[in-house]
């Protein structure tokens, strides 16, 4: 490498990492060097989009999955190209949800091709390896690595995508290091190998639960499965596909305040309740204005929101594609899936199985359940102080990186997607993205935020 040559290293080969990777490659006008560093799951899929089940379904209509924002229609497109689906209606193919794993083979696509189109000026390198540490330097930064020797770079992008669930509290942590307890639910493994002699514990009510139910029935378990969460089930379906609501965006005007939103929204779920309809386009409708809102509200506000309005937001706006849901209530119905709003209290591997004591919200009283296994479905740790990453421990045990005033992940400047130290000051060379922004914006871990930000870094990366 010449000395006046860039290096940008990226920790992290999920969509943010290899996409931001793309787009300097597209961009760069001068010679660059990138090293992209990244283990686990295979690179560009992350954990998201390598999906053990073909059942696993996106999130978002395909209509709205480019990886691209300068291209809405691109992933319709590729997608009208593969077997199976070009006879498919493309103005149908946009309102559909379609399966995670076929999302990783476009994300892989793109990739291939940035590779097979690099100009010759730029050199890119990929490391199978897990950086576990950062030093700045007046030089830039020095990243150290698990396996390797430490890496020196100019620039250094920080995208490790959502981390592990943190363990349940209960006093029994001993458990924790079973081969029968699953912290990562999305590995294969979580769902395999099934005795179906005992039941099975899902801690967690959300998509990772349903996801997890999937994947356990697509092996073949057949006993009862439950799910236990501090408020239960409440995943709603997708009703109306697409339907466009502007009532409420219309309405809405600055300065925003988290009472007069909440207040408007109410208003506007009456009408369109009283039209026979579900409140799900106006909750749609308010996700271009999600992260400006987020940002404009006071630190109170906020903390209200996570509080009192968080698990009302998750439920309108996180939701099931209407057959997977169906699904979901008929194994309620049989028996197969029981769901309960409540919390462990303890738990315990015996000789007859995994005791299991939870306290049950609506029953009001404690039960013990024996199971054979225990799968975390209870989200993603957001808290850098908490999470298992090493390399965001260390980070902010050093003071490198802070967390935000909400402890929902990284302290950080949202424009120049800058990490702020210990000292209040914006690194020069470190940075971040996605879901590491979560407190920075709220909505920050789907395609249509990230899109948007992985081009705005690399753009300013090469400025």
């Amino acid at each position: 490498m010449d000395r006046g040559t860039t290096h940008i290293a990226i920790i992290g080969g999920g969509f943010c990492g290899v996409m931001t990777t793309v787009h300097l490659l597209r961009s760069a006008d001068t010679p660059l060097k990138i090293t992209l560093i990244n283990s686990g799951y295979p690179l560009g899929k992350g954990v998201a989009y390598s999906a053990y089940s073909k059942q696993h379904l996106l999130n978002v209509t395909a209509g709205n999955m480019s990886a691209f924002p300068d291209k809405p229609a691109d992933f319709v497109d590729w997608i009208h190209n593969k077997e199976g689906y070009t006879q498919v209606d493309k103005s149908l193919l946009s309102k559909t949800y379609l399966p995670r794993y076929l999302y990783g083979e476009y994300i892989e696509g793109i990739w291939k091709n940035a590779l097979s189109t690099k100009k010759a000026d730029i050199e890119l390198d990929v490391i199978d390896d897990t950086a576990i540490d950062v030093e700045v330097n007046d030089n830039g930064v020095a990243i150290l690595l698990k396996k390797s020797q430490p890496l020196a770079a100019d620039k250094l992008v920080i995208a490790t995508g959502n981390s592990e669930p943190r363990n349940p509290e209960i006093p029994g942590k001993d458990f924790f290091s079973s081969p029968s307890y699953f912290r990562d639910s999305w590995k294969g493994e979580s769902v395999s190998n099934l005795k179906s002699e005992n039941d099975i514990l899902i801690i967690g009510n959300g998509l990772t639960m349903v996801d997890t139910v999937l994947g356990l029935i697509e092996n073949g378990f057949s006993k009862t499965i439950y799910s236990i969460s501090p408020n239960g089930f409440g995943i709603l379906p997708h009703r109306h596909g697409g339907m466009e609501y502007s009532g409420l965006k219309n309405e809405i005007s600055k300065p925003y305040e988290l009472s007069k939103l909440v207040n408007l929204t109410h208003k506007h779920i009456r009408v369109m309740r009283n039209l026979g309809l579900s409140a799900e386009p106006i909750i749609d409708s308010l996700r271009p204005l999600t992260q400006e809102i987020w940002q404009s509200l006071s630190l109170s506000e906020r903390k209200h929101f996570l509080t009192r309005l968080r698990h009302l937001w998750g439920v309108a706006r996180h939701r099931l594609p209407v057959h997977v849901h169906d699904m979901m209530q008929n194994l309620r119905i049989n028996g197969n899936l029981v769901v309960m709003a409540g919390t462990v209290k303890n738990i315990t591997e015996t000789a007859d199985g995994i005791k299991v004591i939870l306290n049950n919200k609506k029953t009001k009283k404690e039960e013990t359940i024996t199971v054979e296994r225990v799968i975390n479905c209870t989200g993603p740790e957001s808290s850098i102080k908490k999470s298992n990453n090493t390399l965001l421990q260390n980070m902010w045990k050093r003071g490198i990186a802070t967390t935000d005033a909400l402890e929902l992940g990284i302290n950080a400047d949202v424009e120049s997607f800058r990490i702020i130290d210990k000292y209040g000051d914006k690194l020069p060379n470190i940075y971040t993205l996605g879901a590491n922004l979560r407190g920075m914006l709220w909505e920050s871990s789907a395609v249509p935020e990230l899109r948007v930000q992985v081009e705005k870094l690399a753009q300013k990366l090469i400025a």
